[in-house]
C-alpha cells in the first residue's frame, strides 16, 4: 500500500469515528486528541484498524500518546519503517 493511500484510510477512519467535527479540513497536521476529534478510549479500536492496514500487531506496551498527535506522526510511527 501507498503512503497515500494508507494516510487517506487514517484520515477516514478518523473522520467516521469522530467525537467532534475538526475546527477545519482535517489535514495531516491535524491534532487528533487534542481538538477532541478522537477520545482517548477510541484510540484502542484505532489501534485494532492500524494493525489491520499494517498487516501486523502493534506493540501497545510501548505507545506514547504523542504518536496519535496527528496522521503525520502516525503515518512515521507504524508506517514509514515498514
Amino acid at each position: 500500500m501507498q503512503e497515500q493511500e494508507i494516510r487517506s484510510k487514517l484520515r477516514q477512519w478518523i473522520v467516521k469515528h469522530a467525537k467532534t467535527a475538526p475546527r477545519s479540513e482535517l489535514t495531516d497536521q491535524t491534532l487528533i486528541l487534542e481538538e477532541g476529534i478522537l477520545s482517548s478510549l477510541d484510540i484502542a479500536e484505532f489501534v485494532l484498524y492500524i494493525e489491520s492496514l499494517r498487516g501486523e500487531e502493534v506493540d501497545v506496551e510501548s505507545l506514547e500518546p504523542k504518536v496519535f498527535a496527528n496522521i503525520d506522526a502516525l503515518y512515521s510511527s507504524f508506517f514509514a519503517a515498514s
